[in-house]
């Protein structure tokens, strides 16, 4: 996996699979398939909502090991089967002027019999909020390795 910021509120990662590009897309698409990979290590995401169409949201919860539930949501603005998924992302604070909706793009470039997913997660406030997404997106791009060999 390679890690590149193009700037302080732009996060970029690519990863390659080996495995075809639909199934690395069609693990982004139903919350059975995202329960494998969701959520960086000991975190847990029991519950995925989604309406997998273009204007329509997502929310999931995740458990933390202590305890504690985290909640993010947005909609889904562009689908293009097996190429791109983008879709907003914010997480729900106690404080909902805390609250900063990003970018989440996903593209899934064929590379024979392997796939490169390019994650993109923009509009991050400050670098600091991106480096604390890029550790928890490092390890679930990781995690979905092994949610596409099966």
């Amino acid at each position: 996996m390679t890690q590149t910021a193009s700037s302080p509120t732009t996060l970029v990662l690519r990863h390659t699979y080996d495995a075809p590009r639909e199934k690395v897309f069609d693990a982004w698409t139903t919350p059975e398939a995202m329960k494998a990979f969701m959520g960086p290590a000991d975190t847990k995401c029991p519950e995925i909502a989604m309406d997998f169409r273009v204007g329509g949201r997502y929310r999931i919860t995740m458990l933390l090991a202590d305890g504690e539930k985290m909640f993010v949501g947005g909609v889904y603005r562009e689908i293009k089967r097996p190429e791109r998924i983008a879709c907003t992302w914010k997480w729900e604070e106690d404080d909902p002027a805390l609250e900063q909706e990003t970018l989440l793009t996903l593209d899934f470039i064929a590379r024979g019999a392997q796939t490169e997913l390019v994650l993109t997660h923009e509009n991050f406030r400050d670098s600091a909020q991106r480096d604390r997404h890029e550790h928890g997106w490092s390890v679930i791009v990781e995690q979905l390795a092994a949610a596409v060999a099966k």
